[in-house]
């Protein structure tokens, strides 16, 4: 068994976190979870409230779906977008609603983007895309 362990902690070290999302809470009952996206495709989901499955979740997407997460990341021009959706053009914000932060590291680069109010289609669109590809719906929802 300690072998296991020690080659799993191995593997994990070889390979680095790509993609993160992290989908936080409102006052009504939005999904509350995180996940990680490394290099070898193991996604690492933490599901905290009102997602059909809580805890910790490990497993594996394929390579291509890795490369479509990392395409969509450059067709939403990532890197360029803001660090911040948090008020619209004229300065409003709003209260009660979900914050979803996302990030990627690729080729020495590293990006984080928080989306709270008013973000771009494109963020939006990727954001569920990242849900979809590696396979969350499975431990979010429906309840």
């Amino acid at each position: 068994m300690l072998s296991l362990c020690s080659t799993v902690i191995a593997q994990n070290q070889r390979s680095k976190i790509l993609i993160t999302i992290k989908r936080q809470a409102c006052f009504g009952s939005c999904p509350i979870y995180s996940a990680e996206i490394y290099s070898d495709g193991t996604v690492v989901y933490h599901g905290e409230d009102f997602v059909k499955v809580r805890g910790e979740q490990r497993h594996t997407i394929t390579m291509d779906r890795l490369a479509e997460l990392l395409k969509a990341f450059q067709r939403a021009n990532y890197f360029a977008l803001k660090d911040r959706y948090e008020v619209d053009e004229k300065g409003h914000s709003m209260t009660d609603l979900p914050r979803t932060t996302t990030s990627i590291s690729l080729n020495g680069k590293t990006k984080k983007v928080i989306d709270y109010y008013c973000p771009p289609k494109e963020l939006v669109a990727l954001e569920e895309l990242i849900d979809k590809l590696a396979g969350l719906y499975e431990y979010i929802g429906p309840l």
